[in-house]
């Protein structure tokens, strides 16, 4: 027989250990995913890895029309008909674009993450070697390709 008391007890008993599981599933999903403010960094970072990408195609094409790297990220971002995102999306800083030969240029964003650390997801899979990187200021150097080549 169950008395109002003991059933009292029982609720608060279940309310507790409800609250117990909620509380380790936060947690578990802050360690498996991190922070909501690290996943903000790993996201501005994917954008900005992206934007190079972008912007090293966009370079790509411009030397295969012109047969000669842009003077500048503006001249590319310029075009009629073209979105092309040329600054951090977070400072509004610049990117850096600087032609070191006829075909060759170094392309620098400054990075809030590590891809070494970053877990291998989906959502990171934009990753490629092309793309690592460190944190702070980070530059890749590439080469445009001569056409069909």
């Amino acid at each position: 027989m169950s008395t109002p008391t003991s059933g009292g007890t029982l609720g608060r008993r279940l309310a507790i250990a409800a609250s117990v599981v909620v509380i380790a599933t936060i947690a578990a999903s802050v360690v498996v995913n991190g922070t909501p403010a690290a996943q903000r960094e790993i996201k501005l970072d994917e954008r900005r890895a992206r934007d190079l990408g972008v912007i090293e195609d966009s370079i790509q094409r411009h030397y295969w029309d012109k047969g000669a790297l842009p003077a500048s990220l503006a001249v590319l971002a310029g075009k009629p008909g073209v979105s092309l995102a040329i600054t951090d999306p977070e400072t509004g800083a610049p990117y850096s674009f600087e032609p070191t030969s006829r075909r060759a240029y170094r392309l620098c964003a400054t990075f809030t993450t590590d891809t070494a650390t970053m877990r291998g997801t989906a959502e990171n899979a934009l990753y490629s070697s092309d793309w690592t990187h460190g944190v702070g200021r980070v530059c890749f150097d590439r080469v445009a390709e001569e056409k069909g080549g």
